[in-house]
């Protein structure tokens, strides 16, 4: 696998009193460092938060001057890239569905897992874990080289003890009921779920002390430094993207789905308060895993209820609730952010909302495959849709993962990290897996 490049360091006086240091987006992911020593070699994470100018692309940091040296670089956290294979919920997977997972986790080209855990699972009951099968997993992914993605799923694998009362040994955390539906409706299905306000003080109480926990853990079992990147989740529906239940039965057509709307503002929903549990959230993941990179999957449309900061519903134009999260992770995670769409189809464009945060805050980018045959096992559909999907053969499914490793053209520097697929793609379509993995490892 040949190694991206690191861009060179530019300094320059800002003022009398300070330097400014800058250097241009690349197609690779970077920590800042600094030292004031270079015989000593004392190079240590840089207090310095890079900002992002979006109109020249580039990084930049402004160091005080001083009396005494100081010396910055960049380096490289993990490289990240490749394909990945998506376990889904190890906790829920049937013993054959494990098993295509196993098998696939070999086929050459494969060069990750997303390693999906429910938080119901992991924390069955208020501080008491269950590691069992995510040691299996990992400990899996280790004896085969792979690197790993670790999704925490909250939502609706939210666990049960979150709403009991502290005398019943729980959190006591309000909780929020909906009916939703996927895919905004199409396939007529009703699923119930009960979630926290992403801003409630216990839910973020509780979950920060499960990150810590698991940190605590991986360390301890020693597979800690085989962790490539997390997922960041705790604000999520049923699956592990960025998003909150926000449809209505008029929207989706069904009667059976609650108004989301209404249920938010009776909780006090605000972008406000959202933006202050995320907050919260990525402080968190940056506490316990302070050296790992992080992806976050988002939905560039409806992903959040259209209520204003004076908690009233929004009835024109709806603006983009994810810029304020995007903006406010890509500034705490500088470098080691990547944005990423769930759903690529051949002979469709790539989502270009991933192209737009790594243009606004300098985040990479990645994709993963639709999950139309999902309901069998089968993974992506080369064409149709969710009701009528049509299956890939090698070359429409190359040309999908395609539309996913260059989102603007071949030719253009910017590429996915990596891709996501499912076992069932991977074991059936072997030539279009190694393709791929070949063009994401290649620089461009």
């Amino acid at each position: 696998m040949l190694a991206q490049s690191l861009p060179d360091l530019t300094a320059m006086r800002a003022t009398n009193r300070a330097v400014a240091i800058a250097w241009p987006y690349t197609n690779s992911g970077f920590a800042l460092q600094e030292a004031t020593n270079l015989s000593v070699g004392d190079w240590r994470s840089s207090t310095l938060t890079p900002g992002f100018d979006s109109n020249r692309l580039t990084f930049w940091v402004s160091a005080t001057t001083t009396n005494s040296a100081n010396f910055f670089r960049l380096t490289r956290p993990a490289d990240l890239r490749g394909i990945y294979v998506y376990s889904s919920d190890i906790g829920s997977l049937s013993s054959n569905y494990a098993q295509s997972v196993t098998v696939s986790l070999g086929v050459p080209g494969v060069d990750g897992l997303v390693l999906v855990v429910a938080w119901s699972t992991l924390e069955p009951t208020n501080h008491i874990y269950h590691w069992t099968n995510l040691d299996l997993w990992m400990n899996q992914a280790v004896a085969t080289g792979k690197k790993v993605d670790l999704a925490i799923l909250a939502g609706s694998s939210t666990p049960d003890w979150l709403f009991q009362p502290s005398s019943n040994n729980g959190a006591g955390t309000t909780p929020l009921n909906f009916t939703i539906s996927p895919h905004s409706g199409t396939t007529s299905n009703c699923i119930p779920e009960t979630i926290a306000a992403p801003w409630d003080t216990k839910f973020l109480a509780a979950w920060n002390n499960m990150l810590n926990v698991l940190s605590h853990h991986l360390k301890t079992v020693n597979t800690y430094s085989n962790l490539t990147l997390l997922r960041l989740t705790g604000i999520n529906r049923t699956t592990d993207e960025l998003r909150l239940p926000a449809e209505t039965a008029k929207s989706t057509g069904l009667d059976c789905v609650s108004n989301a709307p209404a249920i938010w503002q009776a909780a006090g929903y605000t972008p406000s308060n959202l933006l202050s549990g995320w907050s919260n959230i990525l402080s968190s993941f940056q506490t316990y895993f302070p050296d790992k990179s992080f992806s976050v999957a988002i939905i560039p449309q409806n992903a959040f209820p259209a209520i204003d900061d004076n908690g009233q519903i929004i009835t024109d134009k709806v603006p983009d609730a994810n810029q304020p999260l995007l903006a406010l992770a890509a500034q705490m995670l500088a470098g080691r952010l990547v944005v990423q769409f769930n759903f690529l189809m051949t002979g469709s464009n790539a989502s270009p909302a991933v192209v737009q945060a790594a243009q606004s805050y300098g985040t990479l980018t990645a994709y993963q495959s639709n999950n139309y045959f999902g309901s069998t096992g089968g993974g992506a559909a080369c064409g149709g849709d969710v009701v009528s999907p049509v299956v890939c053969s090698n070359d429409t499914y190359l040309s999908e993962l395609e539309e996913g490793i260059y989102p603007l053209t071949t030719t253009n520097q910017l590429r996915s990290q990596y891709l996501e697929v499912f076992p069932a793609n991977v074991l059936a379509l072997t030539n279009a897996i190694w393709q791929a993995h070949r063009e994401l490892v290649t620089p461009p």
